[in-house]
């Protein structure tokens, strides 16, 4: 049967005898009206084909045959099977069936054809029945359009939405895409886990419903919403911020404006739970807290440690420079690998007192430093500088600069140099507001690098020391002016002490010598007496006071009644308290037992204690002296009813040669402080209470016998 295989070489589609109902009248002349329909047939984009109802090729366009990779004459010689996919063909079989039956006027699908060179391809296919005027089926046409891109794209987007979603899924955050209006486009499954908010709330698209379900999960519900509101209001912007929510978990909020073509379309927030982190960060900050308290107070102890041991050996010795050198030795290493303390002697000149190196393979290079001229040393060099300004000086890392700017010569620098200094400080030692010298502390093979604690743990150090060497030039000073007192003592004691005998002998010859009638004449004899005595005394009282230093004041104690001590003296000095209209009374326990004591240094005591009554208490006034059992002692008492002694002044009254204010400068102030040494000789305590206005009562005590024996 032949078959045209273009509308060039026939004037009909097919031959009407070829096909069952194919007439004339479906014929088309070349060149009548319907040749413009056989040329549209012909050239359009979409292969066309007509068919018979029993599936038989009555023509295709050229379309048709581009798609399926066949000639014209090639499809009209196949089945139509043979270009459907195999998988397809039923369902297509089915859909024919069901047009011819009249149970559908036609059917779209989506199939697979298989081309000329085996591949496939996918097609949208359209199948109509045409019918005559009678409606009666005539044939089928068929229109396919190559889809096989398109459907790529679609399995391509299907893949990459199907990866979004299973990203979305996967990750451990929650996930919300919204469009410019707010509107929930896409949400992951963790979203609503995390947030304990229903999945429909978010799926609804409603983005409000959202915001109202979180905003009763929040502690600080308006922090959120503001931010909310503020995003989108500026698409473009990013955030991120922390959230708290009442059940004491933590959200982290990011959120990203999404682009297309670098125009925001949308926005992704993203929540991420931080609760563990945060813990775990607060627990790390609390143990790193605690550590560094802990490594503080180990700090502290040991600083402390050394403070005191610093204080001990800085205490051992009034001689500066052996307790300075000792400090030096204790420095290292505990504060560095090698030290150095120098101290001013002269205008401009440095004596070094210590060093010490951690290294004694390096000693002798750091003593070869201390032999550097000051002249050697630039206006940076440390040392210098903490003399100059009395600040301290920390060099965190010393560099070559730094040798090079603080030393003049060459040759001195390759000696610091070969020293390795890491770290410095350097730190005066200050007395009287004035730099006195400076403690140098240095780093090297130990890699430390100081910092400021250190700083201020070498200048509390170099603080002790300047108070040695303070303490030590009053000492050097004290014992001077010791020397010198000593001096003139040895001279009144000695030199004064024969001239004053001649002078006493003679007084005694001319009172025995002058008759007693001679009344004027004896009364002046007796005043040089008296002027003599008393001279006499003081040189015994300055004698006394020597030997108390000395530690030779000797001390005769025997049992003695202590009524006979006071009524022995009271009897010496009534005389005395009888001038002045002063009453001199006692008040004695009779029960008294024995006291261990050298009776003439107790009456010494119990004279000086009186004497400064007298002299002191006005007249027509009271002195009383008494004795009472304390415990296994005796507490003698002399009470006067004198001005009393000012609170400031009490503390100072047992020193030697202290003297009120007052203009009575009778004595050279060694009573008291003779009284006192007399005292604790016999291992007894005295004391003073008074007050002002009201008087004075001074008080001593001396061992029983009877406890001791």
């Amino acid at each position: 049967m032949a078959r045209p295989t273009s509308f060039e070489d026939s004037t009909m589609l097919a031959p009407s005898s070829a096909v069952p109902g194919w007439t004339a009248e479906y014929a088309v002349p070349l060149g009548g009206p319907g040749h413009l329909l056989l040329a549209t047939f012909e050239q359009a984009a979409i292969g066309i084909a007509h068919l018979t109802l029993d599936q038989q090729w009555i023509s295709v366009n050229q379309r048709y045959c581009e798609i399926t990779g066949y000639a014209r004459e090639e499809i009209l010689e196949k089945k139509v099977a043979d270009l459907t996919y195999p998988d397809d063909v039923p369902a297509s079989l089915e859909f024919i069936r069901r047009i011819r039956c009249g149970e559908l006027p036609e059917y779209k699908i989506e199939e697979r054809f298989l081309r000329k060179d085996g591949t496939v391809i996918w097609v949208n296919l359209t199948v109509s029945i045409v019918r005559s005027a009678t409606g009666d089926p005539l044939y089928l046409v068929a229109f396919i359009e190559d889809i096989t891109d398109r459907r790529e794209a679609q399995s391509q987007a299907s893949r990459s939405l199907s990866l979004l979603r299973a990203t979305l899924e996967s990750t451990a955050d929650g996930i919300l895409v919204v469009d410019l209006n707010g509107k929930i486009l896409s949400f992951n499954q963790k979203m609503a886990d995390m947030w304990e908010i229903p999945p429909e709330i978010f799926a609804c698209g409603d983005d409000q419903r959202a915001i109202n379900a979180a905003l009763d999960k929040l502690v600080y519900p308006e922090e959120f919403l503001t931010k909310v509101i503020e995003l989108y209001r500026h698409p473009g912007e990013a955030s991120y911020d922390v959230l708290e929510l009442k059940d004491g978990r933590t959200f982290e909020r990011y959120s990203q404006p999404q682009r297309i073509d670098d125009v925001p379309v949308g926005r992704v927030w993203s929540f991420r739970d931080v609760t563990a982190r945060r813990r775990a960060e607060e627990q790390a900050h609390a143990l790193a807290r605690e550590q560094a308290a802990r490594a503080e107070a180990e700090n502290s102890q040991k600083r402390a440690a050394l403070l005191a041991e610093a204080s001990r050996v800085l205490s051992a010795s009034f001689d500066y420079q052996t307790t300075l050198a000792a400090l030096v030795n204790l420095a290292v290493p505990a504060l560095g690998d090698y030290c150095a303390l120098d101290i001013v002697e002269e205008e401009d000149k440095f004596e070094r007192i210590g060093e010490a190196h951690v290294d004694p393979a390096k000693s002798q290079l750091l003593r070869e430093v201390a032999t550097f001229p000051r002249s050697a040393l630039t206006a940076r060099h440390p040392l210098v500088r903490v003399m100059t300004t009395g600040e301290p000086v920390l060099e965190a890392d010393v560099t070559p600069a730094f040798i090079r700017a603080s030393f003049a010569e060459a040759g001195q620098r390759r000696i610091v140099e070969a020293l390795e200094p890491r770290s410095l400080i350097c730190v005066p030692l200050v007395t009287s507001g004035k730099p006195i010298g400076a403690l140098t502390l240095v780093t090297s093979g130990s890699g430390r690098r100081y910092e400021p604690a250190d700083l201020s743990l070498a200048a509390d150090l170099a603080r002790r020391a300047a108070v040695v060497v303070e303490h030590a030039r009053l000492f050097h000073e004290a014992q001077q002016a010791t020397r010198a007192r000593d001096d003139v003592l040895a001279v009144v004691a000695h030199d004064l002490r024969n001239p004053l005998n001649t002078v006493s002998m003679a007084v005694t010859l001319m009172l025995e010598s002058t008759p007693p009638e001679r009344v004027q004449e004896r009364r002046q004899v007796e005043i040089v007496r008296r002027a003599a005595d008393r001279m006499n005394r003081m040189i015994q009282d300055l004698l006394d006071v020597k030997r108390m230093e000395s530690g030779r004041l000797t001390i005769d104690a025997r049992p003695e009644p202590p009524s006979a001590l006071i009524n022995d003296t009271i009897d010496m000095l009534r005389p005395l308290a009888a001038g002045s209209t002063i009453r001199l009374e006692t008040s004695i326990d009779e029960r008294l037992p024995p006291v261990l004591a050298d009776a003439a240094r107790v009456q010494q005591v119990l004279s000086n204690l009186v004497g400064n009554a007298v002299k002191f208490t006005p007249r027509n006034g009271r002195i009383t002296v008494c004795a009472e059992r304390i415990d296994g002692e005796v507490r003698f008492g002399v009470i006067d009813t004198g001005p009393g002694i000012p609170p400031e002044q009490v503390p100072h009254i047992f020193g030697r040669f202290w003297q009120a204010k007052t203009s009575d400068r009778r004595g050279i102030g060694l009573g008291l402080a003779i009284a006192k040494g007399i005292v604790e000789a016999h291992n007894g305590r005295i004391w003073v209470e008074s007050h002002v206005g009201l008087g004075s009562t001074f008080y001593f005590t001396l061992p029983s016998a009877t406890e001791i024996s």
